[in-house]
């Protein structure tokens, strides 16, 4: 470093440091002190009140510990750099802005960007897991009936209330030949909001394929097969999900 008189870049602070600084080998604590001393600072390896910045690697901010750890508890009175701060303060001549260097501000970066990749993931999965409206629609027969069946069970004595299915079959929208898609959801009870979604296929297929999900899924959660829906609704135990179909004149399928 220049032996010329320094500017007092550093009047009124206490400069602490943690752990190994991790620049070259010129930054022993020896020059350290004398650098931050020709620039009116102190430099130090102690906390205490007087301490401004604590300089450190970012293998020694992780760890968290010691100096880092206390001065993570006076975030408005003592600042955690990297040792670049520090170093290209000097070589500039005047007290940079801490924040570029900012163990804290990076790793709310770092936090940022991870909420960002797992906001990403999710909405994967959920892409995964649903199916596009976009592209889909609740497929009908030729009756005009609509392939979104509830099943629902309440069982008061076991404490299951409001539990239910919702069974689709979705038709794509433009592709030739159609393509269908059978989804199920479920809701553990009344009032939630975030089902499960069951979907067996993991693309669409054929009406026949999709259709025969749809049946063995109904049959299984029901007891009932679907062709004797209509005459056997009611008929089961309280353990089966049961389905009640279309009245007033809609289309039964």
């Amino acid at each position: 470093m220049r032996s010329r008189k320094e500017k007092p870049i550093f009047r009124g602070l206490t400069i602490a440091a943690a752990g190994d600084l991790g620049g070259s080998a010129q930054w022993t604590d020896a020059n350290a002190a004398r650098w931050v001393g020709l620039r009116e600072g102190r430099f130090v390896r102690e906390m205490s009140d007087e301490v401004t910045h604590v300089v450190c690697s970012g293998e020694e901010f992780r760890k968290g510990r010691g100096l880092v750890k206390m001065a993570l508890k006076r975030p408005k009175t003592c600042q955690i750099v990297t040792l670049d701060w520090l170093e290209d303060s000097m070589l500039r001549g005047k007290r940079l802005d801490e924040e570029p260097y900012s163990h804290l501000r990076a790793l709310r970066r770092e936090r940022e960007r991870e909420r960002k990749r797992l906001m990403v993931i999710k909405g994967l999965e959920k892409a995964v897991k649903e199916v596009n409206p976009q592209l889909y629609h609740l497929y009908r027969d030729h009756t005009f009936f609509q392939y979104q069946v509830v099943i629902t069970r309440d069982n008061e004595e076991a404490g299951i209330q409001g539990e239910r299915y919702i069974l689709s079959i979705f038709e794509s929208n433009n592709s030739k030949p159609r393509m269908y898609w059978f989804v199920a959801k479920y809701y553990k009870k009344k009032g939630d909001a975030q089902p499960k979604i069951h979907r067996p296929s993991h693309a669409p297929g054929v009406f026949s394929r999709e259709f025969a999900l749809f049946e063995s899924f109904f049959r299984i959660k029901t007891g009932i097969p679907w062709a004797q829906r209509l005459v056997k609704a009611g008929t089961t135990d309280k353990s089966f999900f049961q389905y009640q179909p279309p009245t007033g004149g809609k289309p039964v399928g």
